[in-house]
């Protein structure tokens, strides 16, 4: 095991040659990347509240297809969990898509049933920021839109269909 500091390099003697690993002289060598170094690096391209940092991501996917994501960046859909950090949020997506409103999908559902929000953690969502206005208060999809997005013009929360296809906004520890 060789390296500097969080960044190691394993380096272990090639007894196999599995699909995608390709050997140089007896051995096979894989890059560890600190996960710390990522969300420090995304912190700087995104907006930072407490402890979390939070990045936008302007490419277009399904709900299922913005957690998945975020995971693999190694975070999870952003889940505002008090007024402060909506606010934020809020803020940082107005600023990130002005002018203009993009909706961005939330770490928030009731696909468990309906009318209970849920976190992507499945805790209950206890502080909501719904659009209130007498032509069209949020929510108001009944069983058909299920999953929460963000009005970027505004900050307010909106449900839709979860098979939507939009930008959406991680959370990672910082």
């Amino acid at each position: 095991r060789g390296g500097r500091g969080d960044h190691a390099t394993d380096i272990a003697p090639h007894e196999r040659e599995p699909q995608g690993d390709w050997p140089l002289g007896g051995y096979v060598c894989t890059l560890h990347t600190s996960l710390e170094l990522f969300t420090l690096n995304s912190c700087q391209k995104g907006r930072r509240v407490g402890y979390k940092c939070y990045l936008v991501y302007r490419t277009y996917e399904t709900y299922a297809g913005a957690a998945q994501k975020c995971l693999e960046r190694g975070g999870r859909m952003a889940m505002p969990r008090d007024r402060k950090e909506q606010e934020a949020l809020a803020d940082y997506v107005k600023a990130f898509f002005q002018p203009g409103n993009w909706p961005v999908w939330l770490g928030i559902n009731d696909l468990r049933s309906e009318g209970l929000y849920l976190f992507e953690d499945n805790t209950r969502v206890t502080y909501f920021q719904w659009r209130k206005h007498f032509l069209s208060s949020q929510p108001d999809g009944g069983k058909r839109e299920n999953c929460v997005a963000m009005a970027s013009d505004d900050g307010d929360w909106w449900d839709n269909y979860c098979d939507r296809n939009m930008s959406y906004l991680c959370e990672f520890d910082a």
